[in-house]
C-alpha cells in the first residue's frame, strides 16, 4: 500500500522510451512539490522540455490534486496538461473514475507524487504503478509537514525490507 514501485530524484527522470517499453500511456502526477514548488507557480524549463517530450511520445500527463480546479488551472495554465481536481487523495475514487471515463487500463497508468501517505497510497489503492519523487523544495505547507512526520518511518521501514527501494535516476536504475 505505502510502497512505491520506484523512487526517483525528480519527475523529469522518467524517460519516455522506458514508458513506451512498459506500455504506459498516461502519467498522473501530483502538483505541489512534484511538478511545482508547493508555494509557487514557477516551473522549471526542464519540466516544460520533459512535458514536450512526453507529448511527442503520445504519453498524456495530467495533474491529480486535492487542490481546487481554479488553483490547479492557475498553476499549470500554460503547460497544456489535463486536470483532476479535488481528488480526495489518498482515496482512490476520483482516480478510478477518471480511468473508467477515459477507458484506461490500470497497467497503462503511472502515478507520480512526493508523498507516501497521499500520492503513493492513492495510486496503490487505484491499482496503478507508483513513483515516489523527492519534493522539489525542502519546505512544506503545515498539513504536509504532518504527513512527512509519519511517512519518514514508514519509508525507512520499507527500505530496510527491500534493498532495491532507494532514490534512482531512472525507472530502470539498478545500481
Amino acid at each position: 500500500m505505502f510502497k512505491p514501485n520506484v523512487m526517483l530524484n525528480k519527475i523529469t527522470d522518467i524517460d519516455a522510451d522506458d514508458l513506451i517499453k512498459e506500455n504506459i500511456t498516461t502519467i498522473m502526477t501530483d502538483l505541489d512539490n512534484t511538478i511545482l514548488p508547493w508555494n509557487s507557480s514557477e516551473y522549471s524549463l526542464s519540466l516544460r522540455k520533459w512535458l514536450n517530450i512526453m507529448k511527442m511520445a503520445n504519453i498524456e500527463v495530467l495533474v491529480v490534486s486535492n487542490n481546487s480546479y481554479k488553483r490547479i488551472e492557475k498553476a499549470v495554465d500554460d503547460l497544456n496538461i489535463g486536470i483532476v481536481a479535488r481528488a480526495k487523495k489518498p482515496l482512490p475514487f476520483e482516480i478510478i473514475k477518471f480511468l473508467k471515463e477515459n477507458n484506461l487500463r490500470k497497467e497503462e497508468v503511472l502515478f507520480v507524487g512526493d508523498q507516501v501517505l497521499t500520492d503513493v497510497l492513492a495510486g496503490s489503492l487505484s491499482g496503478v504503478k507508483t513513483v515516489l519523487v523527492k519534493p522539489i523544495v525542502d519546505t512544506d505547507a503545515k498539513k504536509t509537514r504532518v504527513n512527512r512526520f509519519f511517512e519518514r518511518p514508514i519509508l525507512k521501514y520499507l527500505q530496510s525490507r527491500d534493498k532495491n527501494l532507494y532514490w534512482k535516476d531512472s525507472l530502470h536504475d539498478r545500481n
